[in-house]
């Protein structure tokens, strides 16, 4: 169960690393990332960040690869911008239920079509 703080803070990093990333990440390669999600530990050391990019596998292959690497860069930025006595460790996921909704709209008007 998440309480008002957890999702206080979790919006709070969504934010903030949705700026990160647009402003301070500076790889051409990075491709339109938009975070999604953001899931804390009940502790708060551990953050899942869970983002969709426009685009085919291999885009969302390189998306992420550039998230992985600059994973310290964005928990440092992170900590500047955000008061808290734990920094949470950052560990990024593709978010697929964009891609299961748009297969099921598929399915459906495949099905309406008939």
């Amino acid at each position: 169960m998440e309480n008002r703080r957890s999702k206080r803070i979790a919006d709070q990093i969504k934010n903030e690393l949705g700026w990160l990333i647009e402003q301070k990440l500076s790889d051409p390669n990075k491709g339109f990332i938009t975070l999604t999600k953001v899931k804390l530990s009940p502790d708060l050391k551990l953050a899942n960040i869970y983002f969709s990019v426009l685009g085919d596998i291999q885009g969302r292959e390189r998306s992420f690869n550039i998230l992985q690497k600059a994973t310290n860069f964005l928990r440092k930025e992170l900590g500047r911008n955000l008061r808290l006595k734990y920094l949470p460790q950052l560990r990024f996921f593709y978010d697929d239920s964009l891609d299961y909704r748009d297969h099921i709209d598929q399915i459906i008007k495949k099905i309406h079509d008939k």
